[in-house]
């Protein structure tokens, strides 16, 4: 009777406990200030008793308004895999990121946050409010395994070279090129793989009527939007299937020249080369001549109309953002890699690390490790499938993470969107690859899979260092980033001669950013590019 008695006692003194922390609503201070507590399991076999540690770790997410935190059945995963309890605020999506400020300001942050690698997380490290998590890092395999030494370079806020935060790693991005399959059959073509061969394909889509309309309102290629107004509109990722044959990436400095050495972009051997090949095609009529005005994705939407017959696109997702977005019939299209400038070299993908923000702790956390437990678990096979995808079982029926392929019903996809997403995920990539890719559709998942694998064989893949002091340059030299800007286009539309253009990057141009190209220079020599044929 005593131990009878005994036994209620401990479990109405459990429940007292759970309601206490309940009863003070979300994300309060009093959660907050509970370390850890314990709590008492009973094994169904045996019938004795076990102690499970629980810490409790506070926590600023993104997290999509549709999401229920309350009973979220992947922060209970999380919590049966890593004995802690994530305590979660999820401010408006408008009004994270003054949330955050907010909170560091006040001194009340919670033991780790999710927040961009810019200038306030570099003031945060500086004044010593973040943990410098250098040395702890070895000891989570997936937090080394999952998260690349280049992607680990965007936390690296001071020149002490200390890593101040955990990167939320995205997948590695491969910018070829989707050509019509149709318009090349129409004019007896094949797939370019040159720049000479695409020049060729280029004047044939554009003269010989490959739509059939008998109208002249055709163009072989089109390029992207102008995505930064300080930079001029021939520089965009979507060309990069062409730039990159010349030693140019359009937003990547650090691609190597042809020479193999790092220099600014103006400066490169092959700068004036490029430039001169973009007069060539829009002299000849043979470029979409808008595509310097584009404010938006109309190359694409030209694409889509049969206006234009080839356009940069992303290997990872020009099935999804190109062929199902504008409902195209597949084999109608083909994706190829980046273009070369003879037939004995290779093509190449620049791939500077790809993340999507940074978890990072507050030093004076006193659970540090239980943090980083919990981003390494977020970082493993199970963790990023969990926090992507949801409960197996529940929200899908099977997953293969080698194909990147779910099967789930539309009422198990709509279920997972109210418990997880990638934006609450703590990692949108593993081993390099996003959790879905290839489409919506077997026919279309089997079309990307062996394009995709075709190009990767084919090409060779520079992985870059964040490359930051080039920033600068727009910054403390405005009216010369716009002038050169202004020069570029003006040049490739016949309305300045190449020796002004040359006069002005080497009696102008050249001397203002002479100390940031050495620091560039000199940054790559001590974080060389990675290279994988």
């Amino acid at each position: 009777m005593f131990k009878k008695a005994i036994s209620i006692l401990l479990c109405i003194m459990v429940m007292v406990t759970a309601l206490i922390g309940c009863s003070s609503g979300k994300n309060t201070k009093e959660q907050a200030n509970s370390v850890e507590e314990t709590t008492t399991t009973t094994t169904e076999n045996t019938g004795t008793e076990e102690k499970k540690e629980v810490i409790e770790v506070t926590t600023i997410l993104q997290v999509n308004p549709e999401i229920v935190l309350e009973d979220n059945p992947v922060l209970k995963k999380i919590e049966e895999d890593t004995g802690v309890r994530l305590i979660v605020e999820a401010p408006p999506l408008n009004d994270f990121g003054d949330r955050v400020k907010v909170l560091v300001s006040t001194g009340d942050m919670p033991d780790f946050f999710i927040y961009g690698a810019d200038v306030a997380a570099k003031q945060w490290a500086q004044e010593g409010l973040l943990a410098d998590v250098t040395d702890k890092i070895k000891d989570y395999p997936n937090l080394v395994s999952n998260i690349s030494k280049e992607q680990y370079g965007d936390t690296m806020l001071l020149e002490d070279g200390r890593i101040y935060g955990i990167p939320r790693p995205n997948s590695y991005d491969k910018w070829g090129f989707l050509i019509n399959k149709k318009w090349l059959d129409k004019v007896g073509k094949d797939v370019p793989k040159t720049v000479d061969e695409f020049i060729d394909v280029c004047r044939a889509f554009t003269f010989e009527d490959p739509d059939g309309n008998n109208q002249d309102d055709t163009y072989g290629v089109s390029f992207g939007a102008q995505q930064n107004s300080m930079d001029s509109g021939i520089w965009h990722l979507y060309n990069d299937f062409l730039s990159t044959a010349y030693g140019i990436s359009s937003w990547h400095p650090g691609m190597p020249d042809v020479d193999g050495s790092f220099k600014l972009r103006a400066l490169k051997s092959k700068y004036y080369d490029y430039l001169t090949l973009l007069k060539q095609l829009y002299s000849e009529g043979i470029i979409d001549r808008e595509f310097i005005t584009h404010k938006s994705s109309e190359n694409i939407e030209k694409f889509a109309q049969n206006r234009v017959g080839i356009v940069g696109a992303s290997e990872k997702n020009y099935t999804t953002q190109i062929i199902e977005k504008y409902s195209l019939n597949p084999d109608d299209y083909v994706y190829a890699p980046p273009l070369t400038l003879d037939e004995n070299s290779k093509p190449v993908y620049v791939l500077p690390p790809s993340n999507w923000m940074a978890f990072f702790i507050n030093a004076k956390s006193d659970k540090i490790d239980a943090v980083l437990k919990v981003l390494d678990w977020g970082n493993s096979e199970e963790g990023f499938v969990t926090m992507q995808l949801g409960i197996a079982g529940v929200h899908y029926n099977k997953y293969d993470i080698e194909t990147r392929t779910v099967e789930r019903t539309k009422e198990q996809a709509e279920a997972v969107a109210k418990v997880t997403s990638n934006m609450m995920a703590f990692a949108n990539a593993y081993k390099g690859k996003e959790a879905l890719m290839g489409g919506s559709t077997p026919e279309t998942i089997a079309k990307w899979q062996k394009e995709s694998a075709a190009a990767d064989a084919v090409t060779r893949k520079i992985y870059t260092p964040f490359v930051k002091m080039i920033d600068k340059i727009a910054v403390e030299f405005p009216d010369e980033t716009q002038t050169l800007n202004s020069l570029e286009v003006r040049y490739v539309t016949g309305e300045v001669q190449l020796d002004e253009l040359k006069k002005f990057i080497e009696e102008t141009w050249k001397v203002k950013t002479a100390a940031i190209a050495k620091e560039f220079a000199d940054f790559m020599a001590k974080n060389p590019v990675r290279i994988e044929d």
